[in-house]
């Protein structure tokens, strides 16, 4: 995924201690993504010295009696973007801005991230919260979370303006096996798949391609084929395309959303899946519209994607929206 034009590695795609590493997580609510009223701060710990929950909580909040030392890093939010949820510094800049590097983003409604990247000099402030707001306690915390091992990420939040600040813990875990060293080129073969075959007109639903990556050098070792079936694909793009048919008049194929379009907003997940958010209600004033020969119809997705030292198109994948 990228943010703010810069490449950086979900924690689920086998991240390692040298990369930019995106701690997401997604709010739901009542089957839909929410925004929280405020987000605190992101704090990382490591998960072999916290395997239960009262290690690191007090009254469903950090405990303010924790040992400072046992913060590996913190990631703090102080702004706000209109809408709830937490936006600070408002800019995830790595080169110009190194204030941005402990900040955490909204990327979307119920979705944020932040950075963790064991390569810069990361400080965030952390602040001890109880069950009733006021801060009794700031620390700067230098990130230590920089070798190979099992994370946890907790989040303080409130839900709403009226409700008590808690903490929800996930995990992640930071690797070095993604590094090794062959004696022959690797040979690698992509095979792809579209899960959507039929869009409804006014839905907005996830274009999902699957992708199953094969390794062909037969004497390679298993755990190095593992990690591409794990994790292997990035930078990927989509373009969306409708398709006339049997027209005379109209363009056999009129661009709806081109690669350069869908860079920014696709995902990645674990085990090669990439997933563009298509948004059917925007079609009937998109500028291309006089040419789509209607709205529904048969449409067309290619993904673009890197793979080792490739870059792969796949084939023309054919859907229907009705």
């Amino acid at each position: 995924m990228q943010l703010n034009g810069v490449e950086i590695v979900d924690r689920h795609n086998r991240p390692t201690v040298i990369q930019k590493v995106a701690i997401r997580s997604f709010f739901i609510n009542d089957g839909e993504y929410y925004d929280p009223a405020d987000i605190s701060g992101v704090t990382i710990f490591k998960k072999s010295q916290n395997e239960s929950p009262n290690s690191v909580l007090d009254n469903n909040v950090i405990a303010s009696t924790l040992d400072a030392t046992s913060i590996l890093a913190q990631f703090e939010a102080s702004s706000h973007d209109g809408i709830g949820g937490a936006l600070s510094p408002t800019v995830y800049n790595p080169t110009t801005d190194p204030s941005s590097l402990s900040g955490v983003y909204r990327v979307k409604k119920g979705e944020y991230v932040c950075i963790l990247d064991g390569t810069q000099l990361q400080k965030g402030t952390y602040t001890f919260y109880g069950s009733s707001t006021p801060p009794n306690t700031n620390l700067v915390i230098t990130n230590k979370a920089s070798s190979v091992d099992d994370y946890i990420d907790v989040w303080t939040l409130k839900f709403n303006a009226t409700s008590d600040y808690q903490s929800l813990i996930n995990q992640f875990h930071l690797y070095d096996d993604t590094f090794f060293s062959v004696t022959q080129p690797v040979l690698l073969t992509a095979k792809n798949r579209l899960v959507n075959k039929h869009l409804t007109l006014s839905s907005i639903e996830n274009l999902k391609i699957t992708t199953n990556v094969t390794i062909e050098n037969r004497d390679l070792d298993e755990s190095i084929k593992n990690i591409f079936k794990d994790s292997a694909i990035t930078s990927a793009m989509v373009a969306v395309e409708k398709v006339n048919e049997d027209s005379m008049s109209l363009p056999a194929h009129v661009m709806v959303s081109g690669y350069s379009d869908t860079s920014s907003t696709i995902d990645i997940t674990g085990d090669n899946t990439i997933m563009w958010r298509f948004d059917t209600t925007t079609l009937a004033t998109h500028p291309n519209v006089a040419s789509f020969g209607g709205l529904t119809g048969t449409y067309r997705v290619t993904a673009k994607y890197g793979l080792l030292n490739e870059t792969l198109i796949t084939v023309p994948y054919y859907f229907t929206i009705s």
